[in-house]
């Protein structure tokens, strides 16, 4: 009987400090999102205004000014772009970061 405990004693400790552990690196895991500004389909190559942030507020925001715009590092979670050229009306996109993953995101100016 004290064998038995002792084993669901260790497995319980295994299990628990490995899940705590994953849990903990899970949080630090980040992602790469490129974010492409089209026009017909095709990049648009000319500069376009980005804006892009968490949508549940926290974080700062990231802005550019170029038709492609490459986020390093981003935590996981919902996040909204938002693009535009001058003259056009803002256009937007929300999407849903996943740790260790690349993602390429589309917005259509058109």
């Amino acid at each position: 009987m004290v064998r038995f405990t002792s084993v669901l004693l260790a497995v319980g400790l295994f299990v628990g400090l490995t899940s705590v552990s994953n849990a903990a690196w899970a949080e630090a895991r980040s992602a790469e999102v490129s974010l492409v500004a089209t026009i017909n389909d095709n990049p648009a190559f000319q500069p376009v205004q980005w804006k892009v942030y968490r949508t549940d507020g926290s974080g700062t925001p990231k802005t550019a000014n170029r038709h492609m715009f490459t986020l390093n590092n981003l935590a996981p979670g919902r996040y909204t772009a938002v693009a535009w050229v001058d003259g056009s009306p803002p256009r937007k996109r929300d999407f849903f970061v996943m740790a260790d993953t690349a993602n390429s995101i589309k917005v259509p100016l058109d």
